[in-house]
């Protein structure tokens, strides 16, 4: 099999779409890439990994939507996407499965578990792969994950943009929480980030189990495996947005309680809810790569920075640097803001590593983080 074969099974058009922030629907109609519209016009074909414009008239395979996208060559485009199917290219010009890739497909195979409401979707779809494309039932069975995945965040982005309308913004003790001198934050601060809050647990569980069935709270990992609630004692809600899409959630206590940790995240049944991701990742498509960006340590810190007018980004703890995410910020002008303590330092030397290559530090040496920073800096100017 020849590489771009390969790239065409192991990479879903209607899942690269959504990478590219075009919110399929589920018909698999996009707007065009060729013109401005207000109708969806091109139509993606997901069993066939290909797609048709039916506004300028133009299609083709995977290979051609990626080329026509970013306006690039064939040969730029293969490389590029290659490299997204973990595919390369040893000296002699024979195509190589990257062995790391192949065993992480393997172990997400075997993790996955299918719920009995899912069993139907994930065998018809197995199926169409086995019968159009004939592929072995393997292989097909993997593809029909992969589609499952895609709807499994189909299901998530609905749950939090449905329980965020429910919440609908912040009460007055988070808000008091959220400007105070802990934090710093301002009204609009807050608004452009999304925050609210759980005002009434019980009339929240009540929502969500009226609304959503049990297997679909799981999937958005609201509930975990024994069917509790995870957000039961933290009220704050963080939302991660991705494409101005709510792709996780991330809960803060208000108060403080020595039994419960300060963050909780939501529960990973899914197996594609990991909290190793960069909040505030929607800046990367709006600064150039020679600009300066910010990679600092928690949601708040990022917050404040971007109040600030830098551009920021953040990861949710000193263990869970987002490995896989890494190549999204390479091209920036990186500068390195964690935490004045032994796990900050850590941190630094580990992203440094992954990127290899120089990375210019924000050390604290009087304060614990940014937001002790910036805040104790305004609050001596108001003097």
């Amino acid at each position: 099999m020849n590489l771009i074969e390969e790239i065409k099974n192991r990479i879903n058009i209607v899942d690269l779409a959504r990478e590219f922030g075009l919110q399929p629907t589920r018909s698999s109609l996009i707007f065009s890439i060729y013109k401005k519209e207000r109708n969806r016009s091109l139509k993606l074909y997901p069993e066939t990994n290909s797609y048709y414009c039916f506004a300028t008239g133009q299609g083709g395979d995977i290979i051609d939507f990626y080329m026509d996208f970013y306006r690039i060559d064939i040969k730029a485009a293969v490389k590029e996407l290659a490299e997204k199917a973990g595919l390369d290219y040893g000296k002699s010009g024979k195509l190589e499965v990257n062995s790391k890739k192949k065993m992480k497909l393997k172990r997400i195979e075997k993790k996955v578990a299918i719920l009995k409401s899912e069993k139907e979707f994930f065998d018809e779809k197995a199926g169409i792969f086995e019968f159009s494309m004939g592929t072995e039932r393997e292989k097909s069975e993997l593809l029909a994950m992969g589609e499952l995945m895609n709807e499994r965040k189909e299901i998530q982005l609905l749950v939090y943009e449905s329980f965020e309308k429910f919440c609908f913004g912040i009460d007055e003790e988070a808000f008091d929480y959220l400007i105070g001198k802990d934090r710093g934050l301002k009204p609009d601060i807050i608004k452009r980030f999304r925050l609210f809050c759980i005002k009434d647990q019980r009339q929240a569980i009540e929502y969500l189990r009226d609304c959503f069935t049990k297997d679909e709270l799981l999937i958005a990992g609201l509930i975990n495996k024994q069917g509790y609630f995870v957000f039961a004692f933290h009220r704050l809600i963080i939302p991660y947005l991705e494409k101005n899409k709510i792709a996780y959630l991330r809960g803060r206590l208000l108060g403080a309680n020595e039994k419960l940790s300060k963050y909780i995240s939501l529960s990973n049944y899914s197996d594609n809810l990991t909290l190793k991701r960069f909040f505030n990742s929607d800046v990367l498509s709006r600064i150039r790569p020679d600009e300066k960006l910010i990679i600092c340590e928690g949601e708040f810190d990022t917050m404040i920075l971007e109040q600030e007018g830098y551009r920021a980004i953040g990861i949710p703890g000193v263990t869970n640097i987002p490995v896989d995410q890494i190549n999204l910020i390479n091209k920036y002008d990186i500068y390195l803001a964690f935490d004045n303590d032994e796990a900050g330092d850590k941190a630094v030397h580990k992203i440094i590593k992954l990127i290899n290559r120089p990375i210019k530090t924000i050390k604290l040496k009087h304060h614990k983080d940014v937001t002790e920073l910036i805040n104790e800096r305004h609050h001596r100017d108001n003097l």
